[in-house]
């Protein structure tokens, strides 16, 4: 194994693997007036724009409604609902707002999608008279769906789409039979007690409207993965694409009094990566966001997922992204202090949703002073891979890197190669920097993967991994 450091400028031999791809900067996971954010979807087009990024990915609230009802009332409530689509009814307008935008900034792709709370559950303790909202804030984004119905009818907590027809629809009748007893049935018995029996009935067969059942509600506890599940797989059956956002999050809800304080309300979501073990088939996380990760270091979390890759036991990898989860303009937190860089193969919708499903991407956090990774390759006598593609190896490969800064400058870095979750380089250098990293220990019927971190003062890199199948020689 030997590791080869090449300081100086980039050799145009080592960039053919990536030659056919172009890197496209963009910012994913934004909100807009339509829903949290403070500006137009044209005035953040704008700004991208201005700070020359590629593409944007536009993803107001879908829904944010927290109901709690009592008792065989469930629906009927009062929630607590913010500025989102589908409580406005603007999701059409949304769409057309972003195709609209889309068309008047020719060098800017912007592409739609949706932040999603799928589930949340209610723990009561009446003797602390507490309720506590449990995993408001898990959220995933989905992005690309093939219809704007397939977004209307996402399966999310209090929507349209969590929301089924069954059998047991007919069971949510029973109130007839009250009303039934109240106006003919029981006309022999009290007026009060008709009167009390009618009124209930009338209440509970409104609730009961319009007769469908819910396939998760607030009120059966903690459902585990199961919810999330069932979201990431709706969005892949209509052709789109799940993130989990910010799984390093906690919960931002601070606890209110209600009715002068007989009453409290809290909200609990811890950081939850272990959710991206616990699911399946997603397209990617937020590898970089604004909280300390500690899930993407070397053997963390995302290297389980890696090797449970490696070893046959998933369908697909999840691939990083890098996540802005912006809200208006600061001069703190642009919109480009956390990006996204694909390679696509042309500078079109498609090509940047192709680069995001296949994970040819990578993560940079640092706005105008981000690391810039110029090549990233493995290869063997016959043949290059680039991030998230898969090359075979009878025994051998080398590995290639060269990392610059995105204003040309010269900064101390902190990079680390990394190969089924162990550091197997670990070096500091000045930018640009270039080295090479032979390994003969790729061993026929196995399969492993080299992936990238890099750190300096306040900047960071965190590339997907790129992939080797050992064959016999």
């Amino acid at each position: 194994m030997l590791l080869v450091p090449v300081m100086g400028l980039l050799s145009a031999a080592r960039l053919e693997a990536q030659e056919e791809y172009r890197q496209l900067r963009g910012a994913v996971h934004i909100h807009s007036q339509f829903s949290t954010g403070r500006e137009t979807i044209e005035d953040i087009a704008a700004d991208a724009a201005n700070r020359g990024l590629d593409f944007v990915v536009i993803t107001d609230d879908d829904l944010l409604k927290v109901e709690y009802g009592l008792p065989l009332l469930r629906n009927l409530t009062w929630p607590f609902v913010e500025n989102d689509l589908f409580s406005t009814g603007m999701l059409s307008d949304y769409f057309a707002e972003i195709r609209r935008v889309d068309a008047l900034y020719p060098d800017l792709i912007a592409i739609e999608g949706v932040e999603s709370a799928p589930f949340y559950y209610w723990e009561v303790d009446l003797r602390q008279r507490r309720w506590t909202v449990h995993n408001w804030d898990k959220h995933l984004l989905a992005v690309g769906l093939d219809s704007e119905e397939a977004y209307a009818k996402l399966p999310v907590v209090g929507g349209a789409g969590n929301q089924i027809w069954h059998w047991s629809s007919a069971l949510l009748l029973w109130p007839l039979f009250g009303l039934l007893y109240a106006l003919a049935v029981g006309r022999s018995h009290p007026f009060m007690l008709r009167s009390l029996v009618g009124i209930i009935s009338a209440l509970c067969l409104a609730n009961n409207a319009p007769f469908k059942i819910a396939l998760f509600d607030a009120y059966s506890g903690d459902l585990g993965a199961a919810p999330y599940q069932y979201y990431i797989d709706y969005v892949n059956d209509h052709d789109g694409m799940a993130f989990w956002a910010h799984p390093a999050a906690t919960s931002p809800l601070r606890p209110q009094a209600l009715l002068g304080g007989l009453a409290h309300t809290m909200s609990a979501t811890p950081a939850h990566p272990e959710d991206l073990l616990e699911t399946r088939d997603y397209a990617g996380f937020a590898a970089i966001y604004g909280d300390r990760m500690t899930f993407t270091d070397p053997g963390g979390i995302w290297d389980q997922v890696l090797l449970e890759y490696s070893a046959g036991k998933r369908r697909q990898p999840a691939w990083g992204y890098g996540e802005i989860d912006f809200h208006y303009h600061s001069e703190a937190d642009p919109i480009d202090d956390k990006l996204t860089v694909v390679l696509a193969r042309q500078k079109t919708r498609q090509g940047v949703l192709e680069a995001l499903r296949q994970g040819r991407t990578y993560a940079v956090w640092g706005s105008d002073e981000h690391l810039l990774l110029e090549h990233f390759t493995v290869e063997t006598g016959a043949a290059r891979a680039v991030v998230s593609e898969e090359i075979e190896s009878r025994g051998s490969v080398a590995v290639s890197v060269d990392i610059s800064k995105l204003n040309g400058h010269s900064e101390p870095i902190r990079l680390r190669l990394i190969k089924a979750g162990v550091v197997v380089a670990d070096i500091n250098a000045e930018t640009p920097l270039s080295f090479r990293h032979e390994d003969a220990g790729i061993r026929p019927g196995e399969k492993t993967y080299y992936r990238l971190i890099a750190t300096g003062d306040k900047i960071r890199l965190t590339s997907n991994p790129i992939f080797i199948a050992g064959v016999e020689p």
